[in-house]
């Protein structure tokens, strides 16, 4: 991505009608241009073909820009001195009824404004209304009536509903507030008295809906035996440096974009059942037996695993303590998290072991919860435990005390949270060691560092996809996991069933080319980009990154910005083709001669992708070579020649050899000698 200086060069150069120097700039690449490719193209009198590949600059939307001079953002993709984000911390109180499943809770929420901006309403999400009647979604569900909202009261003045702003004598009269108008899932809250720069604001809500059985997505229950709770609160919306408030409704496809806070939850749940989710238990003693406890502080230092409740405390109902009233509540505190969800119930085997971070934290407990007929997921324990511990490694030391996998029921798939994800009954085998790998990689993305992810799926979809592969590898020893993730997308590829990865996930045309343009296609991109810049420089860069946005809001483009400073250029060419636009790679071998200097060969590019060309020579007698010709080499045409010194007869000349790049068509990237 350039700076507006850099972007302001490329108008005034396409204002003087300089075509070649844009050519220049655009296939800058990964390294300098290629003045051979270049100077080829001026001697045989070919000149520049029209539809070569030639990308634009990608140019961030205004508001980013308006960041930039504001001092909260950079150009160097970095926060600026001035960069500020709001908190919501929440004091939570909520009880299950198992048999009906019915939810009620009442919230505190306190507000700060770290903004220089004076707020004069609060957005506030409710995201169970998506399976309210005539709510707008993007998914099939069961209706369930949504959430009953009981009372709202801002710093002690109850709100109640507005009428709508009306039009008179062709200007808007809004009526005053306090007070909230409902959009589906989005409320907005009118103040009465801003909230000043610096300021707090004090909301009360209570609320409570039912929880969806099998009609639902992302939460719900197993038989009212197993309940996995997540959007289950009224929460705050994100306002930010760049867009302000978020208004985007919740429509089912698109994730969520929150902020950070601290949480203080107490969940009520009948004798017996055990609860598991974000946090740390605060209330111990209160719960469970002294052996129980001793064995959830001897787990972290363990590298073997024990069980808090055994499938013979669950026969027996003596997995919780047994109380007067029936029913226990279960304290929860988190800090720095962007959300709170938990899982619970009564026939809940509950197994721990320890994991090592390598950071400050140092070892951290591994928690899994799963139904006794489950024997194969008492394996996820340790799938968790590795995950945590390469991710710790690979990205950016674990921060928090705990990690938790839960078995819930078949809606919610695999849905990650802070500290806890949810993964359906249904997975098992390799599928089950995908899954839980994937879930808690989104610990470190979007959980640790705070993409919009509602808008930009591939920020974390995308970025998980890409760490899964390399965890996988790890586990397995292997070294293809990626391949997968590449095939995904070139199936869509080829049915031009795609849509571009920077286009919002709510508004794709089909959940094929949805769900590629959120996790196989950029997960393949980073694979490839990866290669390009060297392992040792991507890491690096990556590393640089989540730490840099660890606990931050950062955008497409403050990444984007990053990796070029990694890779020293200008990858213009590369964000453009793949990322905004749906242009595919299919490089072919046109021709391999053998002369006396080495061999020549004639590489053709054939649709609009771009991306390095990496040759392997094979001698006769076995010996390779491999050379690599820099993205540059196709400003402005679309074949070429190169000699590459070579000793001995060649054999066989081959295109990416290690699938490095997603070409559409490798049947067109090797040769091979004739025999006659």
């Amino acid at each position: 991505m350039r700076s507006s200086e850099r972007v302001d060069c490329v108008v005034r150069k396409l204002t003087e009608g300089v075509l070649v120097g844009l050519i220049v700039l655009v296939g800058t690449a990964i390294f300098p241009v290629d003045s051979v490719a270049q100077e080829a193209a001026a001697a045989d009198g070919t000149g520049l073909i029209s539809d070569a590949p030639v990308f634009p600059a990608v140019t961030p939307p205004s508001r980013y820009q308006d960041a930039i001079d504001k001092g909260t953002r950079t150009v160097n993709g970095r926060p600026g001195g001035d960069y500020w984000q709001q908190r919501a911390d929440y004091r939570i109180a909520v009880e299950i009824e198992p048999e009906t499943a019915r939810l009620t809770g009442s919230e505190t929420i306190t507000y700060y404004n770290e903004s220089p901006d004076e707020l004069t309403s609060i957005v506030v999400r409710f995201y169970q209304n998506v399976f309210s009647e005539g709510v707008a979604r993007n998914r099939s569900v069961t209706l369930t009536g949504g959430m009953d909202l009981d009372r709202m009261a801002l710093n002690g003045t109850e709100l109640g509903v507005l009428a709508r702003p009306r039009f008179e004598n062709g200007e808007v009269i809004r009526p005053e507030g306090p007070g909230y108008r409902m959009n589906g899932t989005v409320a907005v809250i009118q103040l009465d008295e801003p909230i000043p720069s610096g300021g707090t604001a004090e909301l009360e809500i209570d609320w409570g809906f039912t929880v969806s059985g099998g009609g639902g997505f992302r939460n719900g229950h197993l038989d009212n035996s197993v309940f996995n709770l997540a959007q289950w609160y009224p929460q705050i919306s994100v306002y930010d440096d760049v867009f302000g408030w978020d208004m985007s409704p919740y429509l089912g496809n698109g994730e969520f974009y929150v902020g950070y806070g601290r949480f203080e939850v107490d969940v009520t749940v009948p004798d017996g059942w055990v609860v598991v989710g974000t946090g740390m238990l605060a209330n111990a003693e209160e719960i469970l037996r002294p052996e129980q406890i001793e064995a959830l502080l001897a787990a972290p230092a363990l590298d073997t695993v024990i069980a808090v409740v055994s499938a013979a405390d669950v026969e027996s109902g003596s997995a919780t303590l047994a109380s007067t009233e029936g029913k226990q509540t279960w304290r929860m505190v988190a800090d720095s998290v962007r959300d709170f969800a938990f899982a619970t119930s009564d026939r809940y085997v509950w197994h721990v072991t320890g994991a090592e971070t390598g950071g400050a934290r140092g070892r951290v407990l591994i928690q899994n919860v799963f139904t006794p007929d489950m024997d194969h997921w008492a394996e996820a324990t340790l799938y968790a435990k590795h995950a945590i511990e390469f991710f710790s490694g690979y990205i950016l030391e674990y921060p928090y005390p705990q990690a938790t996998a839960a078995m819930g029921p078949p809606q919610v798939n695999g849905m990650e949270y802070p500290m806890i994800t949810f993964i359906t009954h249904q997975a098992s085998g390799r599928g089950l060691t995908g899954v839980v790998t994937h879930e808690l990689s989104h610990f470190w993305m979007p959980m640790i560092v705070g993409t919009k992810e509602m808008a930009y799926a591939w920020m974390d979809e995308g970025f998980t996809t890409f760490n899964t592969a390399l965890a996988m590898d790890d586990w397995f020893e292997t070294s293809d996991s990626r391949l997968g993730g590449m095939n995904g997308y070139l199936q869509a590829a080829r049915f031009e069933a795609e849509v571009p990865i920077m286009g919002h996930t709510d508004f794709a045309e089909n959940p094929f080319g949805r769900s590629v343009a959120a996790y196989s296609k950029p997960g393949t991109l980073l694979h490839s980009l990866r290669h390009m810049l060297g392992a040792e420089t991507f890491d690096a860069f990556y590393t640089d990154y989540a730490r840099t946005w660890a606990f931050k809001h950062p955008m497409p483009w403050d990444f984007f910005a990053m990796a070029e400073g990694a890779a020293g250029t200008d990858l213009d060419w590369f964000w453009q083709s793949w990322f905004y636009e749906t242009a595919t790679l299919d490089q072919s071998i046109a021709s391999v001669q053998q002369s006396s200097s080495g061999v020549d060969v004639t590489v053709e590019n054939l649709d609009r992708g771009v991306m390095p060309v990496e040759i392997r020579l094979t001698a006769e007698g076995g010996a390779t070579e491999t050379v690599t010709w820099p993205a540059s080499v196709w400003a402005g045409t679309r074949s070429v020649t190169r000699t590459i010194p070579f000793d001995g007869t060649v054999d066989e000349v081959v295109i990416d050899p290690d699938q490095w790049y997603p070409d559409i068509d490798r049947e067109n990237n090797s040769w091979t000698r004739p025999t006659s």
